[in-house]
């Protein structure tokens, strides 16, 4: 595996999520043109992702389980932030 798709692994949710920047959209998107590998690892990811949205949405997730993933996020947020 070399460095960009190693790179690229780390970011795939975070491309998938919309999380990334247009420019760095467009490295990922240019580089799933040329790496059929990484293409297909994208497109198994994005077939996961549906499959679990589907599934899924026809049941709200508890508020208990909603306010813990919340909570465990702003933790997570925090720790980096002050390490950083």
């Amino acid at each position: 595996m070399n460095r960009m798709c190693h790179e690229f692994m780390e970011e795939l949710y975070a491309y998938l999520d919309g999380e990334m920047s247009a420019q760095d959209c467009e490295d990922i998107q240019q580089h799933l043109r040329e790496c059929a590998p990484c293409r297909a690892e994208y497109e198994r990811d994005v077939r996961l992702k549906e499959l679990i949205r589907r599934s899924c949405a026809c049941q709200p997730a508890p508020s208990e389980l909603r306010q813990r993933i919340v909570t465990s996020i702003h933790t997570s947020v925090t720790v980096v932030r002050r390490q950083g």
